[in-house]
């Protein structure tokens, strides 16, 4: 007779299922809570079972960090989906590559345990491409700028590393409560600096982030 730890995973969804149990610990309580071991007893089949679909747990938490990428990605996405268009093409591209970085503050402030583990280094590649991809989000939003004659396209690149670098920079000290210890000011007024610095620095003192 099959022992209850050992009993076969129903629907062949082994793999996915542990991903999805090792999100949940991460979610809950950090990247530092999720073991195979505790992941496999949450699916309900022995270690050894796990170890036939996940090589190990360096495996396990690139495969969790690459879930909370793209769930911050959507977020992302979210918010510029989420923007309604007001026939100015520049005030759109502004208004939708604000959002963009409001997403990512927001996810990191609901989420804050799995935007630690989203960045997590383990040292191992994750065996797809992230999808959707953050990185790719921020791109489309400064092209938007690029496309709308806010932003010099020689000068793509650039922006997005300062937009990415001033953005995550924020939702660290945000997730550690750290702007309130250091500076003395509320999260909404902190976003409003943070996002008014960025377009300042890539785009010029003319444009501001539109009140919302």
């Amino acid at each position: 007779m099959t022992e209850p730890d050992e009993r076969p995973y129903h629907h062949g969804n082994l793999r996915p299922a542990l991903i999805e149990a090792a999100v949940a610990r991460a979610r809950a309580d950090g990247p530092d809570a999720v073991s195979l071991r505790d992941v496999a007893h949450d699916v309900g089949v022995s270690p050894s079972a796990a170890y036939r679909h996940v090589r190990d747990r360096t495996h396990l938490m690139t495969l969790v960090s690459q879930v909370a990428r793209q769930e911050l990605a959507r977020t992302m996405i979210d918010g510029q989906d989420a923007v309604v268009p007001t026939g100015d093409d520049a005030a759109d591209a502004v208004a939708r590559f604000e959002a963009c970085g409001r997403g990512y503050i927001d996810f990191a402030t609901r989420s804050p345990e799995l935007f630690r583990t989203a960045f997590l280094a383990t040292g191992c590649a994750p065996d797809t491409v992230d999808h959707p991809d953050p990185a790719l989000v921020l791109g489309t939003a400064v092209d938007g700028l690029v496309a709308a004659g806010l932003l010099e396209a020689t000068r793509r690149m650039d922006a997005a590393l300062i937009a990415w670098t001033a953005v995550h920079g924020l939702s660290a000290l945000l997730v550690d409560d750290m702007v309130v210890l250091g500076f003395g000011i509320e999260s909404d007024q902190a976003h409003r600096a943070v996002l008014d610095g960025v377009l300042r620095a890539i785009v010029g003192p003319s444009v501001t982030t539109p009140t919302r």
